[in-house]
């Protein structure tokens, strides 16, 4: 599939960075980054060479009109490396920005030979750092990125720990912290009073995503089963779908699933939760997180790496970890102060910041507001 826009024809690269996003496979939250990054430099003209996700057909049909031309990927690697350096060739862009683990290797490996277009490399999570994956497999991953750590210009990872990552190898490229955001929530959505726990009521748990290892619904199962068998009445519902075997078992220990919803809905759920779960195994920066902290939702997060060095007031290692931390967090006020705290570990999470850093990953020079007739975001 090619789509072109008016944009791109009355563009000039000389007077537009041209930035062309290669993508394993566009869907969920990559996706919503990819788009993010688009809308955050309207100055540029951006290009997408990519591989949809089932879930890409779901989005909003807007969405091929944020970028001047799509080029689909329908082969295996040889052939995605191929149709990247033949979008290079035409195009020939100021930025090739390769976004996780596969289409890190298509865009460096098209990019040999040329040394004019900066490579800019977001990970979007390590793919050593993948559980589902033996040992061998995520030392060869790791082999596979530091060698081609020499082939990229900037490393823009969506969080602080996976710029450490690479800052630990002794790689020379650049690294540039370009955070995640969430995505405009609706000033109208119905949101759950933060009020003190009794036994009338019984506060609602909520975790989010694919029933899948990644997002681990398994260790939300554990849990809420922790908090039951420490005598805390909890309702519990996981947001997300995938796997009906898994849905099944979660549904037999009372856990309610809502199976696949669309992004508006699992905000309406999100905005319900009286403490909000996040219980994912790794993670590049998860978009959910994000989304229920500007839902105002007070949250405990699993401690990985993503997770490092922002502060995140309530992180727990074990499951059984939340049932020590219950008594406080029936207190609204408490519930209060971490919304508070939460909100100051992310403050880098916001969209003026996310425009200044990419603009630094891609060498630009930000235009006042205004310029070309575009609407920037104001920081």
């Amino acid at each position: 599939m090619t789509h072109a826009t008016d944009r791109q024809q009355h563009s000039s690269k000389g007077f537009r960075k041209r930035v062309v996003h290669v993508v394993e496979a566009f869907g969920g939250g990559v996706a919503a980054a990819v788009r993010d990054y688009v809308r955050a430099l309207p100055e540029c003209e951006h290009h997408l060479v990519c591989r949809l996700r089932p879930e890409a057909e779901t989005l909003e049909p807007e969405w091929v009109e944020e970028f001047a031309s799509i080029h689909r990927i329908d082969g295996g690697h040889m052939g995605a490396t191929k149709l990247v350096r033949a979008t290079i060739n035409t195009l020939d862009p100021d930025v090739v920005h390769a976004h996780s683990s596969y289409a890190g290797v298509w865009a460096r490996a098209a990019l040999v030979g040329n040394n004019t277009v900066r490579c800019v490399y977001t990970p979007h999570a390590w793919a050593f750092d993948r559980e589902d994956k033996s040992n061998a497999q995520r030392k060869a991953y790791r082999a596979v990125e530091r060698s081609l750590s020499r082939r990229t210009d900037v490393l823009a990872g969506c969080s602080r720990a996976e710029n450490q990552e690479i800052r630990a190898w002794g790689a020379k490229l650049k690294t540039v912290y370009v955070p995640n955001v969430a995505p405009e929530i609706q000033a109208q959505l119905e949101k759950a009073q933060i009020t003190d726990w009794n036994q009338s009521h019984a506060p609602l748990v909520v975790g989010s995503g694919r029933l899948t290892m990644q997002k681990d619904p398994e260790w939300f199962a554990k849990v809420i089963a922790a908090l039951r068998a420490a005598g805390h009445s909890v309702r519990a519902l996981w947001v997300g779908g995938g796997d009906d075997q898994l849905q099944a078992q979660m549904e037999a220990q009372d856990i309610e699933v809502t199976g696949w919803v669309d992004p508006s809905s699992v905000l309406s759920h999100l905005a319900q939760a009286d403490l909000y779960v996040h219980t994912a195994r790794w993670e590049g920066f998860p978009i959910t997180v994000l989304e229920a902290a500007q839902l105002g939702r007070p949250m405990a997060v699993r401690g990985i790496r993503a997770f490092d060095d922002i502060g995140m007031p309530l992180v727990i290692q074990r499951p059984e970890d939340l049932v020590q931390h219950w008594e406080r967090l029936k207190d609204a006020q408490a519930r209060e102060t971490i919304v508070a705290e939460q909100n100051a570990a992310l403050w880098e999470n916001t969209r003026s910041m996310q425009r200044e850093r990419l603009a630094e990953a891609y060498g630009l020079e930000l235009l006042p507001t205004g310029a070309l007739g575009i609407d920037l975001i104001t920081p």
